[in-house]
């Protein structure tokens, strides 16, 4: 056993372990993808202390090893891979790949040297390589990089360059993942420059390694190399969960977790910039208020799971029939809010308002029944009505009760049409 690699091998683990950690408080599909590549990676260390300081490794050990890179190295491409591909086609996509890859580091693994063994394996990677990329990704360049990969495996493979043609095998898997990691991750993110990174000095590790291993003066350094890069990826994957982390509690703390449209506070800082620009335009603001007619039956009889879906449908109408340039919020309860800039008068803000009328009106499927809701509303206009963000708040609530409070509007509220249709 070669004790010079348990600090690294300790190291690695104890990452490994704050992973976890991390990723019980910010659970997802990738931060699971990350754990068990970084798993496989430490099986791989673990085995690599069995090497012979001096000569060939055992079959077994070399087999490990190599199988566990090719393992890590798909399991990393898939926590980078587009999620808006289907998870059918990019696992099967990947599991077609690695298959053929793996051919050729299991006969490299069990040292087998003898080129016509190898041409097999070549051709079929080819062929599974640009099919799988033309009828699964449905992309000409993906079956380009399959076929010059493994022809320059085939060229190094006829002149007896066995061990550079696995170790670059690997490095594509490895820049693949950097480049896909470097695609997928938020730019502003310091976690993103240290995966990248870290990915990028792995491929290049493979790349040079046929040329390391055959000069003893910088085994060293590159053992030194070796191991920055996985403190790298191991150290960058834990940043990106909790930059993720950080910008999931402020947009939290800006949104309505329910509808995912902006809270009071968000709505607040937004009109204010709204009247700004009203008053550096010249032009008018309407403060638009409305809250859903007798909603509380609607908890009361079907149920606090309906009544929640019924305020995620109503968001998501009001969010499509809004101008860009508008605000809509969510104050609380079954209360809403627009600041509609540009409005040139009452005339226009009643066609607005309508127009929201009709959008949420209309017949919506919630939780399999047929549900159609109602709405009051009330406006202020700015500058016309009031100067104050809190005073026309207040006028606009004043004119949506006092409109309620009219006896045939008030009839046509108690009509259950929030009920269940036939």
């Amino acid at each position: 056993m070669n004790l010079a690699f348990l600090p690294d091998l300790s190291a690695l683990a104890f990452i490994i372990l704050i992973l976890w950690l991390v990723r019980r408080r910010h659970s997802d599909a990738r931060a699971d993808a990350w754990l068990l590549g970084l798993s496989f990676t430490l099986v791989e260390s673990t085995a690599h202390t069995f090497y012979k300081p001096d000569g060939i490794p055992s079959a077994v050990l070399h087999l490990i090893v190599l199988n566990c890179y090719l393992i890590a190295g798909l399991i990393f491409n898939w926590a980078a891979s587009d999620r808006r591909e289907a998870d059918a086609s990019r696992l099967l996509y990947l599991v077609l790949n690695g298959l053929t890859l793996m051919g050729l580091t299991t006969l490299y693994g069990l040292n087998v040297r003898i080129a016509k063994l190898y041409i097999p394996i070549i051709a079929v990677g080819m062929v599974v390589g640009v099919v799988s990329s033309l009828a699964l990704r449905k992309k000409w360049r993906y079956a380009l990089f399959h076929f010059l990969g493994w022809a320059t495996i085939a060229i190094l493979v006829s002149q007896g360059k066995f061990r550079p043609a696995v170790y670059w095998s690997l490095a594509c898997i490895y820049a693949v993942a950097a480049i896909n990691f470097y695609r997928r991750l938020e730019g502003r993110s310091a976690g993103r420059v240290a995966v990248v990174l870290g990915f990028s000095i792995w491929a290049l590790c493979f790349v040079a390694h046929p040329w390391v291993v055959e000069k003893a003066a910088y085994a060293d350094l590159a053992s030194h190399i070796w191991n920055m890069q996985k403190a790298l990826i191991s150290i960058g994957m834990i940043l990106v969960m909790l930059e993720e982390q950080v910008s999931n509690n402020e947009w939290l703390a800006l949104h309505d977790e329910l509808t995912g449209l902006p809270n009071r506070r968000l709505f607040a800082a937004r009109l204010t910039n709204a009247i700004q620009y009203t008053e550096n335009r010249d032009t008018s603001l309407a403060l638009v208020v409305l809250d859903l007619n007798d909603f509380k039956k609607i908890n009361d009889t079907l149920g606090h799971p309906v009544g929640d879906q019924v305020l995620r449908e109503v968001a998501a109408a009001l969010r499509k029939n809004v101008r860009t340039t508008d605000t809509v919020a969510r104050l609380g309860g079954d209360e809403f809010i627009i600041a509609a800039a540009d409005m040139p008068n009452s005339e226009a803000v009643e066609r607005f308002t309508e127009s929201l009328r009709v959008a949420i009106e209309r017949p919506m499927l919630v939780h399999d029944m047929p549900l159609t809701v109602g709405a009051s509303f009330g406006h202020a206009m700015y500058p016309a009505d009031a100067k104050d963000a809190t005073k026309l708040l207040r006028l606009a609530d004043q004119r949506m009760y006092a409109l309620k409070r009219r006896p045939v509007y008030a009839a046509q509220i108690d009509a259950p049409k929030y009920m269940a249709q036939a």
